[in-house]
This record gives structure tokens, sequence and C-alpha cells, in this order.
């Protein structure tokens, strides 16, 4: 049997409209390419993570002011930085859009 599974942060990413469309539509996408043999066999989870039991970076979350501050812009930079020398493409720059933070 198919199992699809979606984590999120509790109250955080999806209103309950949201996650019954998630269910909707990521089955019907996982049908659309199986076929329709599987659709009794899907199930699609919704697992939450309450607020106060993650983190990011060492930081237990949600810290907000974290996550658009320097020091998270500084670890994405330095792993930018680590990431194109093992690719062997120049680091983007930090201050640029492209950056990917």
């Amino acid at each position: 049997m198919p199992i699809i599974t979606v984590q999120f942060i509790k109250d955080v990413v999806a209103t309950p409209e949201q996650k019954r469309e998630l269910i909707e539509k990521l089955t019907d996408t996982f049908v659309g390419v199986l076929g329709d043999v599987v659709r009794p066999y899907v199930y699609c989870l919704i697992q939450e993570t309450p607020q106060a039991e993650w983190g990011i970076a060492g930081k237990p979350m949600p810290d907000l002011a974290y996550l658009i501050g320097p020091e998270y812009a500084a670890h994405h930079a330095k792993a930018n930085a680590i990431m194109a020398g093992v690719i062997g493409a120049p680091a983007p720059d930090a201050s640029s859009k492209d950056w990917g933070g």
C-alpha cells in the first residue's frame, strides 16, 4: 500500500481546509501516475509537530526573528560557499536575491 506522508508545524503551515485539499490532490497525483488501481490503497498522512518541538540550525523554533536575522543568513552563506566549492562554482552573493535564503 502506498503511503504519502506530509509533515507540518502545527498551526503554522496549513489550515484544515488546505490539509483536506492536499490529501485530495496528492492522492489524485499519485493515482494519475500509477493508475486508478491504486486509489483504494493510497494512504495520505499529515503529521503535525507542535510548534516548540522542532528547530533549524540548532535553534528551537519558531524563532522568527532568528529566521530573518544575520546569524541564520551567515549559516546559509557558509553552507553555500561550501557547496559551491564542492561543485566548482562561485558562491552566490548573500546580498543578492539568488543566494537561496
